[in-house]
């Protein structure tokens, strides 16, 4: 699939933006993870912000939600490679990016694995190492950087060697910020003249984690809104005297939009945006023809498919000047990127190996290609399969986020169903009535088997749906009793569905274990596996 088109809006104006340049890394000083929240830290040998006329510049790249795409995809249309570490380097290399260059840090907004089977497999691990690899210096918490747990954060945080921010993260138990992240860091960046500038970065996590991901991984943190956040660290930051202060907040920029206010307030120049898998740059330029109190929020798009590069300019503490641009990350399909270091290559090919080891297994010939959006192959395959091997259920419901890859026809192998269904869920079982079940239809979310329906859509953007039939054709009543297979991210209210009033039935079963066996049935008999997409919900 091409990436999407990024355009540069401010309040006067919107353009199309040309291809960006890219990054370079300074050196950075971290306060120990395990101090207290009240912690930060400053580098000894940081030159004062008090000169007038002092300069200080600045070239900022930006990118958000990785998820542990080490290797490029491969976008048919355009007959190009997109993304991927290599690509991401050779980009950067080509625009002058060289580790330790003066005035250039590299930051991201987080998401950082999760992803492809190497990554999700392997916790992450490969792609902290990349990341560090190339230079980055920071990096906000992502909802999906808990997907391993806590424990695993701790080590993909000293595999990483930068500091992970979450200044909205507290510890129920000490009111702190949890001991491997910090709530904001003050970096000490290398001028060309050789002085240092001090370079404020406090970060977000997104505030809706315990809804979009597994909410069992992140027990003991509560998420404080952005606003209130801001209000307390900003002025601490601020009291340190950096010479600039910029923003990573792993949420979309219509959510970071409502916060510009305080942000300039308090002269954060530039933010990275990420969450929603959408590139775009918004110049809020607050309807002033200097350039003192802009703000610009950035989201550079998922997958290291494209980077944002913020060039910023102050003199006497003043932003005079700020450039905001975007770059594709590609490359011919006959000429992939090398490797941008030996230690890069080393990493990736490693990856690919311990997956290779673990996930190489053909499960089948998929005469099929199946997609996952919500009507697509992928998702009936999945609701499918799990009635096939719980046969007692008359219902399967699962959340389309939950699929996060579309599936290629040709051989399919043990590591494209983890790749496609990377999470760590597993299956219960819940008994409902027919209302309920309509209920829950109601959620655009939801991929279902077993049955169809028929919905519409109210004046108020509401989703009613008012009849659903079983595999027969009849009519399902509401006072219907139904035994629906679920995963138990949605049981704990991912994704807002409601299931907290129903006594769940555990079945040890992993939610991907009902389509090995199901693929592997067919391989032994000698079919292919083919999947014809229906829609299941119509539109009344």
């Amino acid at each position: 699939m091409s990436a999407a088109p990024l355009f540069l809006t401010t309040r006067r104006h919107a353009v199309a933006i040309g291809v960006l340049a890219v990054l370079g890394v300074p050196g950075c000083a971290t306060a120990d993870p395990s101090s207290s929240a009240t912690t930060t830290t400053t580098a000894t040998t940081a030159t004062p912000a008090s000169a007038t006329t002092r300069t200080v510049e600045l070239h900022l790249l930006f990118s958000a939600d990785e998820h542990g795409w080490l290797q490029p995809t491969h976008d048919k249309v355009a007959g190009l490679w997109r993304g991927g570490v290599h690509s991401a380097a050779a980009t950067m290399a080509a625009e002058g990016y060289a580790v330790g260059r003066p005035a250039w840090m590299l930051l991201s907004a987080g998401d950082m694995w999760t992803g492809p089977y190497e990554a999700t497999v392997l916790e992450g691990a490969p792609m902290a190492a990349a990341m560090r690899e190339l230079g980055y210096v920071a990096a906000a918490v992502g909802n999906h950087d808990f997907d391993f747990g806590q424990p695993a954060i701790v080590q993909r945080r000293r595999d990483a060697g930068f500091p992970f921010l979450g200044a909205n993260l507290v510890e129920l138990s000490t009111g702190r910020t949890p001991v491997w992240a910090l709530p904001y860091v003050i970096l000490d960046v290398r001028q060309e003249d050789g002085s240092s500038a001090r370079v404020g970065v406090i970060g977000l996590a997104c505030h809706e984690s315990p809804v979009t991901a597994d909410v069992r991984n992140m027990v003991g943190i509560e998420f404080r809104p952005y606003d209130h956040t801001l209000e307390e660290w900003l002025p601490r930051l601020q009291a340190e005297r950096p010479d600039v202060i910029i923003a990573l907040v792993h949420d979309a920029i219509s959510r970071i939009e409502p916060l510009v206010p305080i942000l300039r307030r308090y002269r954060v120049a530039a933010v990275a945006a990420g969450h929603e898998h959408r590139a775009g740059i918004v110049v809020d330029d607050n309807h002033t023809a200097t350039s003192d109190d802009d703000v610009v929020i950035c989201n550079a798009g998922p997958y290291l498919r494209t980077l944002c590069r913020v060039d910023l300019s102050y003199v006497g503490g003043r932003l005079r000047r700020h450039a905001e641009r975007a770059v594709e990350v590609k490359a011919p399909l006959d000429a992939p990127a090398s490797p941008f270091s030996a230690a890069l290559g080393k990493i990736v090919d490693n990856a690919e190996a311990s997956a290779a080891r673990i996930g190489g297994e053909v499960l089948v010939q998929s005469a099929t290609r199946l997609d996952r959006g919500r009507d697509g192959a992928l998702g009936q395959f999945v609701v499918d399969a799990w009635l096939e091997h719980l046969p007692f259920a008359q219902v399967a419901l699962t959340n389309a986020g939950g699929l996060r890859q579309d599936i290629e026809a040709g051989p399919l192998r043990l590591r494209d169903i983890v790749s496609a269904l990377p999470f760590n869920n597993y299956l219960l079982v819940v008994d409902m009535s027919g209302a309920e079940l309509r209920e829950q239809l109601a959620n655009p979310e939801s991929i279902v088997g077993g049955v169809t329906y028929v919905w519409h859509d109210e004046a108020g953007g509401a989703r009613v749906v008012t009849e659903v039939f079983d595999r027969d054709g009849r009519r399902i009543a509401d006072d219907a009793k139904l035994k629906v297979v679920i995963n138990d991210f949605m049981y704990r209210g991912g994704d807002r569905y409601r299931f907290a009033d129903h006594e769940p039935e555990e079945t040890a079963v992993d939610w991907r274990e009902p389509l090995f066996r199901t693929l592997r049935a067919m391989k032994a008999r000698g079919a292919q596996l083919t999947v014809t997409s229906t829609t299941r919900g119509r539109r009344q």
